[in-house]
């Protein structure tokens, strides 16, 4: 988005309390209708003032229901591993959209966000939908990248997208000069994929609610 450290500072778990104002922390990106917060990675708190509070998991859907209101969609952008953050995004989360890219234990990891999203339906967030499966930095007549796909379709037929992110050099670019794709260059075919992905996510609401057991 084009900000410094030093901009994306601030911390909103400083204090722990339930109504911790976001409103001070949003930044303008400069793109209409786009407004960003950074996140760092929840802290481990103390666990006598998490019991008198709330728990760590419920922090960050404590904090963002308020907010949300004001805002057509929230997007939670997280990190690809299945701890600190990520729970508490699937615990405030209405849907979940799923991005993996062609690598050796890349179904594997699949099979094991699936675990992870069942433990939170069943304890925090029974309402939890999949939007999909989205397959990213693909590359459309690698034999591997194809292979995974089979993989995940024979799996999950209904939740893999039809829209794929091939991949692009401009994406890397477009992230070391601080800019979305679309806005650093918007005819890239990643970046028109971008807007396909989108359009079949609007097509595709609410459609599923998979409970599968894995």
């Amino acid at each position: 988005m084009g900000f410094t450290k030093q901009e994306t500072a601030k911390n909103i778990f400083n204090e722990l309390k339930y109504n911790i104002p976001l409103k001070p922390d949003i930044l303008k990106t400069g793109i209409k209708n786009l407004e960003f917060i950074h996140i760092k990675r929840l802290p481990h708190l103390n666990e006598h003032l998490v019991g008198e509070v709330s728990t760590n998991e419920l922090i960050l859907k404590n904090i963002l229901k308020p907010a949300a209101a004001n805002y057509d969609y929230v997007i939670i952008d997280c990190p690809p591993h299945h701890s600190g953050n990520i729970n508490a995004a699937l615990i405030s989360a209405d849907s979940l959209l799923i991005p993996v890219a062609p690598g050796k234990f890349s179904a594997a990891a699949v099979r094991n966000i699936f675990f992870q999203i069942n433990y939170v339906r069943e304890n925090y967030n029974p309402e939890l939908k999949i939007a999909g499966i989205l397959l990213t930095n693909y590359e459309f007549n690698n034999e591997d990248a194809f292979n995974l796909k089979k993989e995940l379709f024979k799996e999950f037929p209904k939740l893999i997208l039809n829209t794929s992110i091939p991949k692009s050099p401009f994406v890397q670019k477009a992230f070391n000069n601080g800019k979305p794709l679309l806005v650093y260059k918007p005819e890239d075919r990643a970046a028109k994929a971008y807007i396909k992905l989108a359009d079949e996510l609007f097509e595709r609401k609410n459609l599923f609610s998979t409970k599968r057991k894995v």
